[in-house]
């Protein structure tokens, strides 16, 4: 009976033939997880199927209950069901015929991060052409099966876009890869989301989430007596000023790092500042200082006990603990992250 009641519920959602073959039951999963008492915790569905764990979830929030959910699913009826599904559950209680019978819906944000996949990183090696390589590969067998074993991802396929593409940061909206479209061999090129990665890979608990800014700026040249006097000026920022269209473009993330996991009185207070770089190192780093003036950041404060930046910089960075400094580059931390030993 359950599992009629459950079939019903998504061809109405969906309007159409079931889309999910022995789905669950919402309101039975409601009751089991009232009962396991998930109030103020979070619900984790490794295997989310049509997502009948997570509606029910929805349900339970939109009676007043405090609980968030986490789903894990592949496959193409993460497009067709799950993700659907979601979204109706969230907009309306009931449904007939794949429209809603009310729009009393529960005011909720949700994200999905797409992980990923095994082909999406060979797609994505760049081999270098060498054509005296490949005829002397061609030539030694024994050499073609020690090269590949132990020098060609190593080597060969350095800079490419699965592997890290350190040189791709100047621009962190723009970090592009070829993603495979599921159940197809078709590939789309697709942007990657540098700065939510960067925040899963540190383990960054996200506090604030600033909107980019973009500016114009003026500079200007000052007499700086700890230079050497072949190069007794230095370049300054003058001015920033707001622009839409403007060459430096700023966005910060806040929040904190646990330098034990799970252990939360072991936090890490942390600033991640990303930038669009030009073509002139010197200009770049004139307008992050100026951009951090105009904020009230020190990196000599202890407002943040650890700063990141993506690029080359010169701000003043202390030594906080051991050998550690407080800014750090994200390119470094990133490929640190990413190669890390499990």
């Amino acid at each position: 009976k359950d599992g009629r009641v459950a079939s019903n519920l998504l061809k109405d959602m969906f309007g159409k033939k079931d889309p999910f073959k022995n789905p669950k039951d919402v309101d039975l999963t409601r009751r089991l997880l009232k009962a396991l008492e998930v109030d103020d915790q979070l619900v984790l569905d490794f295997f989310a199927g049509s997502g009948t764990t997570i509606h029910a979830v929805i349900e339970m929030l939109r009676s007043g209950t405090s609980v968030k959910y986490l789903g894990v699913e592949m496959g193409e009826h993460f497009d067709n069901v799950l993700l659907p599904r979601i979204k109706r559950a969230v907009y309306s209680p009931e449904w007939k015929d794949g429209k809603p019978l009310s729009s009393d819906g529960t005011s909720q944000f949700f994200k999905y991060l797409r992980l990923e996949s095994y082909e999406d990183t060979l797609n994505n090696l760049a081999l270098q052409q060498d054509s005296d390589r490949d005829a002397a590969l061609e030539n030694n067998p024994a050499l073609h099966k020690e090269y590949f074993l132990n020098y060609f991802l190593d080597v060969e396929t350095r800079g490419s876009q699965s592997l890290l593409s350190i040189a791709d940061f100047y621009d962190p909206t723009m970090y592009a890869m070829r993603i495979k479209k599921p159940g197809s061999d078709e590939q789309i090129l697709k942007k990657i989301d540098l700065i939510e990665t960067f925040n899963w890979l540190i383990g960054l608990w996200v506090e604030h989430f600033s909107v980019p800014q973009s500016f114009s700026a003026e500079f200007s040249r000052e007499k700086d007596s700890d230079l050497p006097d072949d190069q007794s000026t230095r370049l300054i920022c003058t001015r920033l000023k707001h622009e839409a269209d403007g060459n430096y473009w700023f966005r910060l993330v806040e929040g904190h790092t646990l330098r034990v996991p799970g252990d939360k009185s072991t936090q890490v207070s942390t600033l991640i500042i990303w930038r669009k770089l030009t073509d002139d190192p010197e200009k770049d780093n004139a307008a992050l200082q100026k951009y951090l003036e105009t904020i009230g950041v020190s990196t000599r404060e202890r407002t943040y006990e650890v700063i990141y930046v993506n690029g080359s910089h010169a701000l003043p960075n202390p030594v906080v603990e051991g050998e550690q400094t407080k800014v750090r580059l994200i390119e470094e931390a990133f490929h640190q992250a990413m190669w890390a030993e499990a």
